[in-house]
């Protein structure tokens, strides 16, 4: 993969539909190498299937691969997954609290302001989705 991917990933292809591609990811929690992990892996072990375009035909169900995202994929979906909502309950917040609205009222309606973000970001997943774009690798 090229040299600016910010994340890369193994993963088995799950199925092909149509042109894309299902790889399903497992994420270790980061003590997944401490001495104690048959404990904490119940826990820490999460599997997440990822959708990617191809329409090569190279892949199949089982195969083994990497999957990756460039490094202004990755800020970008930092910026609008944490820092955006951050700065959003931040502004209502201070605004609401210069209002002089009773403190606990305002905590509830900043944190009330991240349901219309994220309802427009779920009216927008389908040009979200083609624009976070994901690259894939066979491993032998």
């Amino acid at each position: 993969m090229n040299s600016s991917v910010c994340i890369e990933q193994r993963g088995i292809v799950e199925n092909i539909d149509k042109g894309v591609v299902c790889v399903k990811i497992s994420q270790l929690s980061a003590c997944s190498g401490c001495h104690a992990r048959s404990s904490c892996l119940l826990f820490g072990m999460k599997e997440k299937t990822i959708e990617v375009s191809d329409n090569t035909g190279e892949y199949k169900p089982g195969d083994p691969v990497g999957i990756a995202i460039t490094q202004t994929m990755g800020a970008k979906a930092v910026i609008m997954g944490y820092l955006v909502p951050f700065l959003i309950v931040l502004f209502t917040l201070i605004v609401l609290t210069f209002f002089q609205l009773k403190e606990w009222l305002a905590g509830i309606l900043a944190i009330a302001t991240l349901v219309p973000y994220y309802a427009v970001l779920f009216l927008f997943r389908t040009k979200l989705r083609r624009s976070f774009t994901f690259s894939l690798k066979k491993i032998d």
